[in-house]
């Protein structure tokens, strides 16, 4: 019993930070949007066209201004954008998540993600 219990709390706690790992590529690609690239470099970091984005928590900080997310509908300095899906529909047009792109009405939007921290011995 106590095994089912523990594989059950892994398999929960798995899924929850699977998709807390994909807010930051989702955020960058399709809500920030800028056309370029972006690197994610943790859950929390990422560097848009050079330039960091910081999520904490529910808020993502950008040179440009804090937006805030709620279930999916975001608000910050250029307006609101709404997710549903692969498809962010917002003010400043609509976007398409297809894997590591994000197309739509302001360019295209290249997302990788740094696969393993390297630091200096």
């Amino acid at each position: 019993m106590k095994t089912i219990k523990m594989l059950l709390m892994s398999v929960l706690v798995s899924g929850a930070m699977a998709e807390d790992e994909g807010e930051m590529e989702a955020f960058v690609g399709g809500v920030y949007g800028k056309s370029g690239y972006a690197v994610v470099l943790d859950k929390d970091t990422a560097l848009v066209n050079g330039q960091l984005v910081i999520r904490n928590g529910y808020v993502f900080t950008t040179p440009q201004g804090n937006y805030s997310n709620n279930n999916g509908v975001y608000s910050g300095p250029e307006g609101i954008v709404t997710r549903n899906g692969d498809v962010f529909a917002g003010s400043n047009g609509v976007r398409f998540d297809s894997g590591d792109a994000y197309f739509g009405e302001g360019g295209t939007t290249i997302v990788t993600r740094v696969s393993a921290t390297m630091r200096k011995p």
